[in-house]
């Protein structure tokens, strides 16, 4: 059983489309927000 489920996602910073800074926590809380990786290139 997973025992990370319902516990707060840790803070991290990566760059945008931009190549501009942001940080998770800038969008956390407010609105729906859903985070997906993905591996290689479009």
């Amino acid at each position: 059983m997973n025992q990370n489920i319902g516990k707060q996602f840790p803070d991290f910073e990566m760059v945008d489309h931009d190549s501009q800074p942001v940080k998770l926590s800038q969008y956390a809380g407010k609105f729906p927000l859903i985070l997906s990786f993905y591996r290689g290139y479009w």
